[in-house]
């Protein structure tokens, strides 16, 4: 890489002076070429005169133009070649004047000479920032922007030093831009990011690593939640509350059924302490009476009731529709006679079954 000097351009432009200008044609000669001197003066068509000298102020060699042009730019005549005049490395000033100038007050700039060519000494400094290495997968994007440490105009950025296939950088910008491909990875990459202005350039060295894609996160699935079996409610087992203790023993129960059913007082009040009974008979140990169905007469006899569901199939039909959950006797009031099913058997000799026993024939 070449040695940049931070050394500004020496310009020595006083107010009366004609040059106002003066550059190499190229960015670069090598000391083989002959060398070619541009610029400007003011007055136009004038002789221009190019003196080099080094270091310690000895001159080296001369250069002109006979006539400038009319808007006074100048080229010198190629004479002699780079190794003439700069026959040792180190800095040179070259001085531009017209005929009309003394050399004193010409217009100089420094050349520099590393042995194999001469370049203007640039009155800026090109130089990059640091650049990050940088760890990517396959087929995933690296990107970034190569900058300066100052801004400067005509900076050209590249790639050198073998960047890896598919690598690209904006020249203009310095935007970095690679996807790896599966088969460039798992891999390191080693090369140069450049930046160059003229002859002046720099460069930073890049490493990117590519890894293989990382393995996929599995997440463990929850495991069902299991729902605790709700316990089973346990009905308290009903107590037996007994005879009521206003009841007197002495007295026959039957006297406060009648004035539970003949006094509203008393009821209400029975009604209203006594609620755990389900009634004024449980309360006084009584067998409470099966109630008679609405459509009973009590001035008829019940067995009339009874005889018509026995023999009446339409009247039958009709109770067994509308009073399922009873019997007519239940309806009527009146107990259901047990029934005496026939003795089943055989009897012996001599003998006959007669209204289920067994009689002698």
């Amino acid at each position: 890489m070449l040695l940049v000097f931070s050394l500004s351009i020496l310009m020595i432009a006083p107010a009366y002076a004609s040059v106002t200008s003066l550059t190499l044609e190229n960015n670069s000669y090598t000391k083989d070429e002959k060398p070619v001197f541009v610029g400007n003066e003011q007055e136009g068509n004038k002789s221009v005169f190019i003196i080099v000298y080094d270091s310690a102020g000895n001159s080296k060699g001369m250069l002109s133009d006979p006539s400038s042009e009319n808007d006074g730019t100048f080229s010198t005549l190629p004479r002699e070649i780079v190794s003439k005049i700069f026959n040792s490395k180190g800095l040179y000033n070259a001085t531009a004047f017209t005929v009309d100038q003394k050399v004193e007050d010409g217009f100089t700039i420094k050349i520099e000479y590393d042995g194999s060519k001469i370049f203007v000494v640039p009155d800026f400094v090109l130089k990059l920032n640091p650049i990050t290495d940088q760890i990517v997968e396959e087929k995933k994007t690296v990107t970034f922007t190569a900058t300066l440490t100052e801004s400067l105009k005509d900076v050209v950025f590249s790639l050198e030093k073998n960047p890896p296939t598919g690598a690209s950088i904006d020249s203009k910008t310095g935007k970095f831009l690679w996807t790896p491909t599966e088969s460039q990875g798992p891999a390191t990459y080693v090369f140069d990011i450049v930046a160059k202005k003229g002859v002046v350039e720099d460069r930073k060295p890049l490493k990117i690593t590519v890894t293989e894609p990382a393995a996929p996160i599995i997440q463990p699935k929850p495991e069902p939640k299991v729902e605790p079996e709700p316990e089973p409610k346990v009905e308290p087992e009903p107590t037996e509350v007994g005879i009521a203790p206003f009841v007197d023993p002495t007295k026959d129960p039957q006297s406060y059924v009648d004035r539970y059913n003949n006094e509203p007082s008393y009821k209400k009040w029975f009604d209203a302490n006594f609620p755990e009974y389900s009634s004024i008979y449980q309360a006084v140990g009584l067998e409470e009476p099966k109630g008679i169905d609405p459509f009973v007469d009590p001035n008829i006899d019940p067995q009339y009731y009874i005889d018509r569901y026995n023999n009446e199939p339409s009247y039958k039909k009709w109770f067994d529709a509308n009073f399922p959950d009873m019997t007519i006797y239940d309806a009527v009031g009146l107990e259901e006679p047990e029934i005496k099913e026939q003795e089943i058997g055989q009897c012996g000799p001599g003998t006959d079954l007669v209204d289920g026993v067994c009689a002698i024939v």
